[in-house]
């Protein structure tokens, strides 16, 4: 059950509410420190997320997860999460790693404190504000989402 939680946590990273999105020129919000194709072609890409998921486990249920992600420069990456599974709250923490190519496309692995994994196909958009995440393990309709912190 932790390695599902698991899942159902990262989907929530990149899953749950839809960002807004200003102009860069004139008012608007003001982006901390864009992931530019350098950044990534040279491996230096690093940041802290917000994410939040819902969706379904084949065989668990419904789920709301949300929490916080941080890709280190290293290539590891560091998870929290809360969320409810069914109407049962649970909390959990992930280690991992990934991966990002010069177009903002990569994969992820995550591990679960139980010792589950998951892995992700992502995707970095708005120079690297905000991503996208569809989990590749059989049985998981999972999407999340995840907005720079």
């Amino acid at each position: 059950m932790k390695k599902m939680l698991g899942r159902l946590a990262i989907v929530g990273l990149l899953t749950g509410v839809c960002f807004l999105d200003a102009q860069r020129d004139g008012a608007g919000i003001a982006h901390a420190g864009e992931a530019t194709a350098s950044e990534r072609r040279d491996g230096r890409f690093q940041g802290s997320y917000g994410w939040d998921a819902a969706g379904s486990l084949v065989g668990l249920g419904n789920f709301v997860a949300n929490g916080v992600i941080v890709f280190h420069r290293n290539g590891t990456l560091t998870a929290t999460e809360s969320g409810s599974l069914d109407g049962t709250y649970f909390t959990d923490t992930f280690t991992g790693t990934w991966t990002l190519d010069e177009d903002g496309t990569g994969t992820f692995t995550t591990v679960d404190s139980a010792g589950g994994i998951s892995i992700f196909d992502w995707v970095l958009t708005a120079n690297g504000q905000r991503g996208t995440a569809v989990s590749r393990d059989t049985g998981d309709v999972s999407l999340l989402r995840m907005e720079r912190q």
